[in-house]
């Protein structure tokens, strides 16, 4: 079976590190089908832990600093990616978020006669009235869930609807290194480290809080590591901890190597660092689809996290202190917490493959 999986572009990677997850399930359960990415993330390339062939094509953001007109972009990119999908000819394509793509790329391919499977992450429900949202739905075959059942606001018609599935958080399905292998390789030594990580890097403000939260605690004589993902762009002249940073795409399997997080609340990042049992705080960026501090809010609420109220630097400040101080309570009341183990990735491969991905051969 040939497989096309779109992921838009974005401030971060999460449309892109949720498909990278459900295309690695399937490669893990089934390694013969064809599988490829069409994206407009800029984002790449990809870690050798993703082996996917992908077709980059720049997204709205590289072509407004190239001087390109909107008009020019979508006029020169709509066609290439109806070309891209019409020659790989897949069985299914999956669509992530945005169902017609986030400039109106796909919304000629949904006429097409392939399988469509759309993956809806919580969204702000103000940001998408009900009736029109049911609308762009209407071409898919399936809609798949990455949520607990109850657990997000959700629009009303998903109650009836059969094409509906919940899978439970997808986070990438890789081990993780053991504490002392990860620190090994990372390099870090005996002393209690922490781990900053405010997103995939494209966005300026992300990226300068994470500089004033090193500075935050580097005062503080705190050990520290910075991920900033694979978007970030710091300017030259900027002062900012480089000595600190490490390339860490995907992030999961090295979360072990830590003694606490310091992160944002986008989905992918959010459910990894909940996944690990460390202690955490997290940031709630303000994102146009994104309901970050919701769902940081019901992680504080069931005693999993410590958070900022926003992301304004003297709020994050002051709240990173209080975090700081009872890290070590928290650390020992996560301890006696039932681990959550995450298995969305292979429930959503499951209803891709339209068969239990563990089911007997033969059957």
């Amino acid at each position: 079976m040939r497989i096309l999986f779109s992921a838009s572009n974005g401030l971060g990677l999460g449309h892109l590190n949720r498909l990278l997850s459900l295309a690695l399930a399937i490669r893990n359960a089934e390694p013969k089908h064809e599988i490829i990415f069409l994206t407009n993330s800029e984002a790449g390339p990809y870690p050798e832990e993703f082996p996917f062939f992908t077709i980059r094509i720049p997204g709205k953001s590289r072509a407004k600093k190239s001087g390109l007109t909107l008009k020019s972009y979508l006029q020169t990119v709509r066609p290439i990616f109806w070309q891209a999908i019409a020659s790989f000819d897949p069985h299914v394509i999956v669509v992530d978020t945005f169902p017609e793509g986030p400039e109106g790329e796909l919304r000629a391919i949904l006429e097409w006669p392939i399988k469509k499977i759309f993956v809806f992450r919580e969204i702000d429900p103000d940001r998408w009235p009900e009736d029109q949202f049911q609308s762009l739905l209407s071409p898919f075959h399936k809609i798949l869930v990455p949520h607990n059942p109850g657990e997000v606001p959700l629009p009303s018609f998903f109650d009836t609807d059969p094409r509906v599935h919940f899978i439970g958080p997808v986070t990438a399905p890789l081990s993780l290194h053991g504490r002392e292998k990860a620190r090994e390789l990372l390099g870090i030594d005996t002393d209690p480290t922490l781990l900053v990580t405010l997103g995939g890097g494209g966005d300026p403000d992300s990226v300068s809080l994470s500089g004033k939260v090193a500075n935050f605690l580097t005062n503080r004589k705190i050990s520290f590591r910075l991920a900033t993902g694979p978007l970030a762009r710091i300017p030259s002249t900027q002062e900012f901890p480089r000595d600190k940073i490490l390339s860490l795409w995907p992030l999961k399997p090295w979360l072990l190597a830590f003694d606490g997080i310091i992160s944002s609340g986008g989905y992918n990042t959010f459910h990894e660092v909940i996944e690990s049992g460390l202690p955490s705080f997290f940031i709630p960026f303000q994102r146009a689809l994104d309901p970050q501090k919701d769902r940081i809010l019901r992680a504080v609420s069931q005693g999993l996290a410590f958070s900022a109220k926003s992301s304004a630097p003297h709020l994050v400040m002051e709240a990173l202190d209080h975090f700081l101080e009872n890290r070590s309570n928290l650390f020992q009341s996560l301890k006696k917490t039932e681990k959550k183990v995450m298995s969305g990735a292979e429930n959503g491969a499951s209803f891709i493959l339209d068969h239990p991905i563990n089911a007997p051969k033969g059957t």
